[in-house]
């Protein structure tokens, strides 16, 4: 099973989850992340730091920016309020 770290600073809110065996710390995510949410490593090719998760808009750019989005080295995790839509009664 594959090991799954994650670089966050303690919150309530895992708003990113960075996998630390995938990620070779470039930091693209860390340059268009709009809202600051990350941080570069101080140590060099390891991945950034979640610093301010709560501030997360959850847009994916950082997702979008990963040069190994296609082996998830970063992931969004959205709240399960924003993911789910309860419809009562008919639908129009």
């Amino acid at each position: 099973m594959e090991e799954t770290r994650r670089y966050m600073v303690p919150s309530r809110f895992k708003a990113i989850e960075i996998k630390g065996e995938v990620c070779d710390g470039c930091n693209r995510c860390v340059d268009i992340c709009p809202m600051d949410v990350l941080a570069p490593n101080p140590e060099k090719g390891t991945p950034p730091v979640v610093t301010y998760p709560e501030e997360c808009w959850f847009c994916g750019s950082c997702v979008d920016r990963c040069p190994k989005k296609d082996k998830r080295a970063i992931r969004v995790i959205i709240p399960l309020p924003m993911r789910v839509s309860v419809v009562r009664g008919p639908r129009p």
